[in-house]
């Protein structure tokens, strides 16, 4: 589908901006502009638990394709600013700290855009292989940024590879500009206005997250995961260099990871998924732990290899959480939940970077036995209580955004 292809190939060179700009902010936070390491991903990761709520509330109030535009618009404006002072002087940690906040303040609008946009770009048997392109566009995004970022520090400079995510969110901006009219085919009819108004506040949807057990089980689990994965964001620059990679080196451990992502997210585009989502995150999140404790060996080779196999895990967890969070809501609800959800599970991992910042002190395996208990013990305590939840609970949550016809979620028919 044209529509969702531009959109799909904006999103993937904005999000190869993004990784590569985030391994040369860390390349200069350790070099010449001596910034806190724990404080520049507090601040990256931090504000969007205000930015998130906010950007839910605009994506459903608004134009979900022009906000889009003015927050890449924004925000290449401000990344650009690092390549303008590194030309004429010396980028300062200050700097680093704002253009890291103004990341995480904005992050949602995308994060959640995307997905919000994804129900009226395609037909609703297609939602989870798009769903699953979206995660591979990210995989796919990810690897190559990371990558290329190491190598790109280690050659034309830090402040250079910043450029270029400047330069990919102006992409992201004209591939949006270029879907003039979003086709609203594949959505399902609007109800009246007072029946709309009353199922898309902020209230009704709240309610739903909280009182929905699939939801919140889910939501819970992530976000507790995210605070492992905010405590590697600390970790892995510094497992870097004392394996002797150098700062760009961490481009190359990111690159492992999201190369285990993006193998995953293509194996779930091109196949059905025949097994039940909710017992499947459950076995990703305990089996993503185990990776991570795979780390304690201090080998280039089993680090690169149990960071694949983290991405590998976790790539997949994301794709069919989205896919039953399509299902339990009305499409016109989607910004705000979305958004609610995504703010959620992405506000811990400042958690995690403080978590890693108290025990790096102690050593390198327990700051790894903290992030691996973060990951796994959620899904080894609340995992039986969302493979247990009831079918009935998700479709009564929403009836009128259900099909009449009654179908189980782990029906091989539904392509879940």
């Amino acid at each position: 589908m044209p529509a969702f292809r531009r959109v799909w190939l904006g999103t993937t060179a904005s999000a190869a901006g993004d990784s590569g700009s985030w391994i040369a902010l860390v390349a200069l936070s350790l070099g010449a502009a001596h910034a806190s390491l724990p404080l520049l991903v507090v601040l990256y990761t931090a504000p969007v638990a205000v930015g998130g709520l906010v950007a839910g509330w605009a994506l459903d109030r608004f134009d979900r394709r022009r906000l889009m535009i003015a927050d890449s618009v924004i925000r290449g404006a401000v990344f650009a600013w690092i390549p303008v002072t590194a030309a004429f002087g010396s980028v300062t940690a200050a700097q680093l700290y704002v253009v890291a906040a103004v990341y995480g303040l904005l992050k949602m609008v995308s994060l959640a855009g995307f997905p919000a946009l994804i129900p009226s770009l395609v037909p609703e048997s297609h939602l989870e292989r798009a769903n699953a392109l979206e995660g591979a566009s990210f995989g796919l995004a990810s690897l190559a940024g990371a990558a290329l970022a190491g190598l790109g520090v280690a050659t034309i400079g830090a402040a250079h590879i910043v450029a270029v995510d400047a330069a990919s969110y102006f992409a992201l901006a004209l591939s949006l500009l270029s879907v003039r009219d979003l086709s609203r085919r594949f959505m399902p009819a609007r109800r009246p206005q007072t029946e709309q108004a009353h199922h898309t506040g902020l209230a009704e949807v709240l309610r739903l997250a909280a009182t929905n057990p699939v939801l919140r089980t889910t939501t819970i689990m992530f976000a507790l995961f995210n605070v492992g994965e905010g405590a590697l964001l600390v970790y892995l620059p510094h497992r870097a260099v004392g394996l002797g990679l150098g700062s760009g080196g961490y481009g190359y451990l990111v690159a492992a990871a999201t190369g285990g992502q993006l193998v995953a997210a293509a194996f779930l585009a091109s196949r059905p998924w025949k097994f039940s989502l909710r017992a499947s995150i459950v076995a990703a999140q305990l089996a993503a732990a185990t990776t991570v404790m795979a780390l304690v060996v201090q080998s280039v080779t089993t680090t690169v290899l149990a960071l694949a196999a983290l991405g590998v895990c976790s790539a997949p967890m994301t794709a069919w959480a989205q896919t039953l969070r399509m299902r339990l809501a009305p499409p016109e609800s989607h910004g705000r939940l979305f958004a609610l959800l995504r703010t959620t599970m992405q506000a811990t991992p400042p958690l995690g970077a403080g978590l890693a910042a108290l025990t790096l002190a102690h050593g390198n395996t327990a700051t790894l036995v903290a992030a691996a208990a973060a990951m796994g013990l959620p899904a080894m305590l609340l995992g039986p209580a969302l493979i247990r939840a009831p079918d009935a609970a998700q479709r009564q949550a929403h009836p009128a955004s259900q099909p009449t016809t009654p179908e189980r979620e782990d029906d091989p028919q539904r392509a879940v």
